[in-house]
């Protein structure tokens, strides 16, 4: 028996959200001898990352020189198949958008952990939110992303996918079937708390598809204070929108993070979410998620026990979804279980028992 080397393999580092929690924790299970990613911006790495030698590709000096992120989209396939991996047994690719192009070395085998089949190529209805022009224009481009990103599914030796819903939509565009394991929460990073805020709660990153308006409307026809944890595109928009009861707080550290969980009155997600991470830790920090009935929501929550939905993505819906969470007042022991099955021992658990079973039991158990 010989060490197994492995390779990780993440979209970019250009923001700190779910996704790159997940590469961190991925990070701490396999102890990868290679991390790599298209580009890398150190300011906005995952904790477990930020002493870690991270290769990047041929675009690294476009990203330094200023280019969005954005404009890069077109070289990233290209960039991902031109990653050098050489010497490793495993690639553990984490992607929402490029990172399974990659090429592993010959005789590697390679493991795709699948956030979301890419939003701008596949949920374009969605992702184009208030851009129809933008969308017919890049018509033409989005049909070859789509034949380049069928292409590079179809190499992959396995995949993983963060939910069921994830794993359907794999199985419909790609016609391949997914293990499912929910993406990990640290549940002992949260702790209930006795104080109460009276104020609603978003967390999220601020993008149309989000659907964040919905939050700030429903929260406007209650008369209830709401409080915005994040930072993004949509934040002048929303702004726009928002009466003097919305705070918007920018990026917060964990810490008060978790602490507004605990302390709001629900946490609003309104957009239909692949997974969904803080639906989970608001329930770890024994609070009550409140979430359009779709996607991931729908693994996470028990509508009237563990959570409550919104069975529609309207304004109406979600006002009342929220006079619910503040007049039924939910076991705080039945959230904690509900976040327990997300903790970081059951997701490493489960990701390497796939492993195991796909390079066979000499290698994975070295």
């Amino acid at each position: 028996m010989y060490p197994m080397r492995v390779a990780l393999v993440h979209d970019y580092f250009t923001q700190l959200g779910g996704a790159e929690r997940v590469v961190g924790t991925l990070h701490e299970i396999l102890r990868p001898a290679i991390v790599a990613a298209s580009v890398v911006d150190r300011r906005l790495l995952p904790p477990a990352l930020v002493d870690c030698d991270i290769r990047s590709s041929r675009l690294q000096p476009l990203l330094r020189a200023g280019a969005p992120l954005a404009a890069l989209a077109p070289m990233l396939p290209a960039a991902f198949a031109g990653l050098r991996l050489d010497g490793v047994d495993l690639v553990v690719s984490s992607t929402s958008a490029f990172a399974h192009h990659v090429r592993p070395p010959s005789g590697a085998r390679h493991l795709a952990y699948i956030h979301t089949p890419a939003r701008f190529i596949w949920q374009t209805d969605e992702y184009f939110r208030g851009h129809r022009t933008q969308e017919r224009v890049l018509r033409p481009a989005l049909a070859w992303f789509r034949r380049a990103d069928r292409a590079a599914i179809a190499r992959v030796d396995r995949l993983v996918a963060n939910s069921a819903h994830t794993a359907d939509r794999l199985r419909r565009i790609h016609g391949r079937d997914a293990v499912v394991i929910h993406p990990p929460i640290d549940v002992a990073a949260f702790r209930s708390g006795g104080e109460r805020s009276g104020r609603f709660l978003v967390v999220a990153r601020l993008r149309p598809y989000k659907r964040l308006d919905l939050a700030i409307a429903a929260a406007a026809r209650i008369g209830a204070g709401l409080d915005v944890i994040g930072s993004g595109p949509d934040l002048g928009r929303l702004r726009r929108l928002a009466g003097p009861d919305v705070r918007f707080l920018g990026r917060l550290p964990d810490l008060e993070v978790s602490r507004a969980m605990a302390a709001c009155d629900g946490l609003l997600v309104p957009g239909a979410e692949d997974f969904g991470l803080t639906l989970a830790e608001v329930q770890a920090a024994g609070r009550p998620p409140i979430a359009f009935a779709a996607g991931g929501a729908l693994e996470i929550v028990d509508d009237g026990r563990t959570g409550f939905l919104a069975s529609a993505q309207t304004v109406d819906a979600f006002a009342a979804a929220m006079l619910r969470a503040r007049e039924i007042a939910l076991d705080p022991e039945a959230l904690s279980a509900s976040a327990r099955r997300f903790d970081v021992p059951v997701f490493a658990a489960a990701m390497r028992a796939v492993i195991a079973e796909m390079v066979g039991p000499n290698r994975s158990a070295a």
